[in-house]
Formats: structure tokens, sequence, C-alpha cells
């Protein structure tokens, strides 16, 4: 109706383009539908060209893409995409141009051909290209990370590792700076190119990360995921780990899943390094019959994890039937090269087991043709089995070239660097865990406080029933019976009375009992929440070891003096009965001494403190010493430069009922002549003003004979306390 309506100018070819869009949509795909959107699309692209516009032409090409898609004819869906990006080059419009290079990469299947001479890569690489050049929005720049992480999968498959490794790195940043989804992804090709690299140390540890990150995101953990750590220390040579990992997917939820025969065979090829060949053959067994699905490309490692488990088991003939089918099928383009490459292997230990040679040889070179693609114990044994080979077949020269290799491989794999990296690593993802564990503690105490109040709600409804019921008794029997009567009636009622006080009596030792847990939870909570921060600030130590920038690893000791302060406070909060204040006084005298100790160097500063006695609820405890930290911290770099001598007076008075003051001012050289504090953008100073706002305080620095910074803030009862940030 509309279209009916409208003149021939954009609105109608907006509506021509709508109702192709529909008919293409049409998911039982009839031939009238597509009829239909054809014509709409034939209309929309001639009154496009009368009209001169080159917006709706573009809109118009884009449209034929997905009709040409719908009938599966590439070669016009390609043109169009083509047409599309040379209208938006000839308006010069790189958004739109950057759009259709994007859906010309992303809807157009690659082939074997468009993979060898780079075709699809180019697209991708002009639409990376572009986006990063003019994109803004969110959408874009989510496209540009996308686009340039295919970039890097298909440099890894080029064996260009530091590329690859470079723009996944330029992903990571992109999806941190924007806030990006996706971001396990990069972390899980990125820990694929370290282990193809050999670096897997690192492998590891970003195969880790891609867990971590989705965990922490709250995205989905994909099986991708949990197979990459399982890779991970497949590569190191860890097959338990690695068999604990592939479980995970091995045991899912959907159990005739085909993907299914892909952990299957990654876990029993770890199973039978172990010893465990019938135990693996049991596996195999079990998952080829819950698996109806035996008509899809997965069913090739089926075969492979057959054929390894009945060598390992020398059931020579059955081990042969599996590899017979494999190498029938070798050279079909749906077998990935690495694949074929673990067939060359697996086949070579089978000849090698029955010492036939030369066999073993012939399939142990074609696997030698792609080694990088093969795991490091599997590169160490390959090595292993020509070394033998060559001293079989009496090849001294040979052999000796491939022991040399050999006893390489391995001792990267064992170098103590590696081992250790490899330690910190499981260390810091299992206190990642304890960090899990500790929400879920928190989420108990939440529990056991609505507890708490379900009994108090209890006990009031007992005491108020009972009064209710006393009440009533002495109404009927005051009016029924004698004096007599009645009392022994008001006796008996007592005595029930005194029963249900017992009981409740019982119930208000129950409840101090859970107040008494409560207490021990949120003191427990405190302690850990200090250790968490201390093994934070040892991480951070250990890290500014292997960094070289002198302002990196001044960075990171600047936050381990905020962690520090703020440790103190649970450390405060720990050792004193009194859960919700503490003293100011000691806490602020223990963090002077921490930062003298931690910041003087050769610098000959005295303190002077002046220090109310004054409790403090953890909301503004927090802010307050972070203030202090950020303060102290800036005199010490700032104020007294040529380790000159200094003097430094801190004091915290209360100016009028709950209203206190803390001053810190040095008789340092001051600000420099241009500086303006409410101008500067700092990291310490935006600490110390947000956290000022965050208390309802008023902060304030000025610079008279050296620096004063004040503080005016309130305490009372009545504040309510607030979670620190």
């Amino acid at each position: 109706m509309l279209l009916l309506k409208s003149k021939a100018d954009t609105n109608r070819i907006k509506y021509l383009i709508s109702l192709a869009s529909h008919f293409i949509n049409q998911k039982e795909n009839k031939y009238g539908d597509l009829a239909k959107a054809s014509y709409y699309l034939e209309n929309a692209l001639t009154l496009s060209n009368q009209i001169n516009s080159a917006n709706w032409q573009y809109q118009t090409q884009l449209m034929f893409a997905r009709f040409y898609s719908k009938q599966h004819l590439r070669l016009k869906q390609s043109s169009a995409y083509e047409s599309a990006i040379s209208i938006a080059q000839k308006t010069w419009n790189k958004h739109l141009e950057a759009n259709a290079w994007y859906f010309y990469f992303r809807k157009i299947p690659d082939t074997v051909s468009d993979y060898r001479n780079k075709t699809f890569y180019s697209r991708a690489e002009k639409a990376h290209a572009l986006y990063k050049e003019v994109g803004n929005s969110f959408e874009e720049k989510y496209r540009e990370a996308t686009l340039l992480k295919a970039m890097a999968d298909f440099h890894l498959e080029e064996e260009k590792f530091d590329l690859a490794i470079q723009e996944l790195f330029e992903v990571i940043a992109l999806d941190k700076k924007h806030k990006l989804r996706d971001l396990p992804m990069a972390y899980d090709l990125l820990s694929a190119v370290y282990e193809r690299k050999g670096e897997l140390s690192k492998a590891l540890n970003y195969a880790l990360l891609s867990v971590k990150t989705s965990q922490i995101n709250h995205e989905e953990l994909l099986d991708t995921y949990l197979n990459r750590v399982g890779a991970a220390y497949e590569a190191i040579g860890k097959p338990k780990e690695s068999i604990a990992w592939y479980s995970k997917t091995l045991n899912g939820k959907d159990k005739k899943n085909p993907f299914r025969f892909i952990a299957a065979y990654d876990v029993t090829s770890q199973m039978i390094k172990l010893g465990e060949a019938k135990k693996a053959l049991s596996v195999l067994n079990s998952i080829w019959a819950e698996v109806p699905d035996k008509n899809n490309e997965h069913i090739y490692f089926m075969h492979l994890g057959y054929g390894e488990c009945y060598t390992a088991l020398k059931k020579y003939d059955l081990a042969k039937k599996n590899f017979d089918i494999l190498l029938a099928d070798s050279t079909q383009e749906s077998i990935s090269n690495p694949f074929r490459t673990s067939v060359f292997f697996s086949i070579s230990e089978f000849y090698f087991a029955q010492h036939q040679y030369a066999l073993a040889l012939k399939f142990a070179k074609k696997a030698k043709e792609n080694q990088i693609s093969m795991t490091l114990p599997r590169q160490i044994r390959l090595n292993e089995i020509l070394y033998k080979i060559d001293l079989a077949t009496n090849r001294p020269a040979e052999a000796v070239l491939r022991l040399q290799t050999f006893h390489k491989l391995r001792d990267s794999m064992l170098s103590q660097e590696n081992l250790n990296t490899i330690e910190r690593l499981q260390i810091e993802f299992q206190a990642a865990q304890k960090e899990n564990d500790n929400e879920i503690l928190r989420k108990k105490s939440q529990l056991q406080s609505q507890e708490l109040n379900r009994i108090q709600l209890i006990k009031n409804v007992t005491i108020g029933g009972l009064v209710f019921l006393t009440l009533i008794i002495i109404l009927i029997y005051g009016r029924s019976r004698l004096k007599k009567k009645l009392h022994n009636t008001l006796v008996k009622k007592k005595k029930d009375i005194d029963l249900a006080y017992a009981k409740l009596e019982i119930n208000v030792q129950q409840k101090n009992k859970l107040i008494q847990e409560k207490e021990s939870l949120i003191k427990e909570v405190h302690h850990r929440v200090k250790n968490n921060l201390q093994l934070t600030m040892s991480l951070l130590n250990s890290q500014s070891y292997y960094l070289e920038d002198l302002a990196a690893i001044e960075a990171i000791k600047e936050s381990q003096h905020r962690l520090k302060s703020i440790a103190l406070i649970h450390q405060k909060l720990y050792q004193t009965e009194n859960l919700a204040t503490i003293n100011f006084h000691p806490y602020i005298f223990e963090l002077i001494e921490y930062l003298k100790e931690s910041l003087n160097d050769d610098k000959k500063i005295s303190f002077e403190l002046d220090i109310l006695n004054l409790e403090l609820d953890i909301a503004k405890a927090v802010p307050l010493g972070l203030i202090i930290n950020e303060a102290i911290t800036n005199i010490f770099k700032y104020s007294f430069p040529n380790a000159q001598k200094g003097k430094v007076e801190i004091s915290l008075k209360e100016q009028q009922e709950h209203q206190y003051l803390l001053l810190i001012t040095d008789n340092g050289v001051g600000f420099p002549p241009d500086f303006d504090y409410k101008m500067s953008n700092t990291l310490g100073l935006t600490l110390m003003k947000g956290l000022s706002a965050q208390i309802d305080g008023i902060f304030s620095m000025e610079s008279n004979n050296g620096v004063t910074v004040s503080l005016l803030f309130t305490n009372t009862d009545e504040n309510p306390i607030k979670p620190y940030e």
C-alpha cells in the first residue's frame, strides 16, 4: 500500500528493497518468492539509476548479493558486492566501502583456490584497513577486531607466527579499549600460535586466560577454550592434565554431538601415553555407540584413535583396517593438513612396532614434511623413530643427526625456564579459582543473614501467638469456670508458656550461634581479602622482575602501595573484635612507616603526626588511606629533589561536631609555576579527587613554601556503610 501511494523517489526505492528483503528471507525458498524479490530489486535498481542516487544504488547491490546467495550463485553474488564497492569508491564513502568489503569477505564461502591465491584474505585486509582508518562506532570497531583475528588465523596457517602474534595483540587492545565481546577467542587463537611456534609456556598461559576471561565476563565457556588448555598440556608432555581438560568437552551435555569424536581421540591418545590402551579402547567404543551420526568428517578421528589403540595392544590386523580407511581418504580436502600429518605419524608408529622399517621410514618422512603442525612430544617421538630406523638400517651418519634433533627438542620441552613458568601459571590459575570460592563464601554469608531474619520473624510470630492464646484462655476460663478451677487452668497454661519460652530460648541461642558464625565468616573474609591483596602485591613484584621499562616498574610499585593501604585496613578489621570500624590513629602510623621504608631511599624526610583517635567505617577508611598514600607518594617523588632534607606534617582534627579536617603539609619546592591541580588528569590526582567525592569530602591543594593537601569530611554514626570500589 505504501509502495502504491509513493512517488518515484527514495521512499519508493526503500519500499521496493523492503519487499525484496521480505521474500528473500522466506524459509521455504519457493521459486515464486524469489521471482517476486527479483522483480522488486530490478525496479529498485532502475529507479535508483533514474534519480542518480548513489546511496540507493549501493543498498540495492547489497540486497542483490543476498538474493544471489539464496540461490547459491557465487559468481553473481561476488559481482554484486564488487558493484557496491565501486559505488562507494566513486562517492568517496569509506564507511560504505568498508561494509561492502566486510560482507564480501563474510558472506561468500572461500574455496581452496581462494585460499591459495589469498583472494579471501585480500577482502579481509581491505575491509580491516578501511575500518581502522574511519571506523568509530562500536559495530565498526568490532568488525575491525574480527577481521584482524581472521587475518591472524590465516598467517598462522602460513606459519608467519610473529605477524599473527602482533595482530592478535592488536585485537586484544581493541577489545579492551572498546569493551568488545568475544575477547577469549583472541586468547584462544594466541595460544594456538604460540603452540605452533614452540613457546609452550605462553601457549598454556593464553589457553588458561581464555577460560578465566570467559568466566569473568560471564561469556559462554566454549569447548574450544577447554580443548585448547588440553592441547597446551599435551604439548608440554602432561597427559594427565590434558585428559582432565579434554574430558570436560567429552562429557558435555549433548551426548549425540559428532564433535565428541574429536574429543574422544584427544582423550584416548593421551591415555595410550599413560599405558592405558585397554581403557582408551573402552572409551572409543562407548562414544561410538552414543553418537548416531557416522556420516561426517569427524569420524576420521575415531579411525585414527582405533588405529593407535590397536597398535598399542599389538592387534595389528585391526589397526591396519582403520589405517587403510584413513589412507584411502588421505587426499580429500575434507581432511586438514595437520590431521594427515597425524595419520602419517601414527602409521609410522604402527610399522615401526612391527619392525617393518622401510614402511615406517616412508610414513615418518611424510609426517616430517609438516612436522611443525605436530605437538612437541610427537615431534620428539618422530625423531626418535627416525633415529632407531637409521640405526636398524645401518645409517650411522643420519642416525647421529636424528639423535641431535631428538635431544634438542626434548631439552626444549624440559627446560627449567619452561617448567618454572608452567608451575607459576598453574598457581595463578588456582588463585583465580580461589577468588571464585571467596565469592561463594560471600553469598553463603548473605544466605545466613537471611536465615537469621527468618528465625527472628518466627520468634516474633510465636510470641505474638502465645500472647493472643493467653488472652483467649483468660477470657474463656474467666467466664465459665470457678476461681479455683480458673487458677488450676492458669497454672497449667503457665507451664505451657514456660515450655514455649524454653523453646524460644533455644531459638535465641541458635540465633546467637549463627551471629557468632557470621562474625567469624566476616573476619575470615577480611583475612582472605588481606591475603589476596598480599598475593596480588607479590605477583606484581614478580612481574616487575621481567620488565625493563622504568615507567612500568614504577607504576607497579605505586599499585603495590595502594594495595598495601587497603590490605592494612582489612588486617586491622581481622585483628579486632569490632568488625564495623577501625581506629584511624594506629592505622595512619603503620601506613606512614610502610611508605617511609618503601619510598625513602636516600632522602632525609622527617614526619610529624598529630592524629585524632577516630573510629571510621571501611567505606571512609579505605578512600582516606588511599588519599594519604597518593599524597605521600607525590611528596617523595616531587617535593624534595636531589635528596634534600624535608619535613612532612600530617594532622587529623575535629573542626566541629562530626566534621574533621585532614591536612598533609610539606616544606618542599611546591607546584611548578603553570601547574593547576584542578585541571590535572594524572592518575594520582584523579584518584584523590575521585575518592574525596566518594566520601562527600571537600578536597583542595595549595602551594605556599611547599604543598598543603586538605580534605574536609564528615563522619557520623548515622552514615550508612557503603561498599568501597
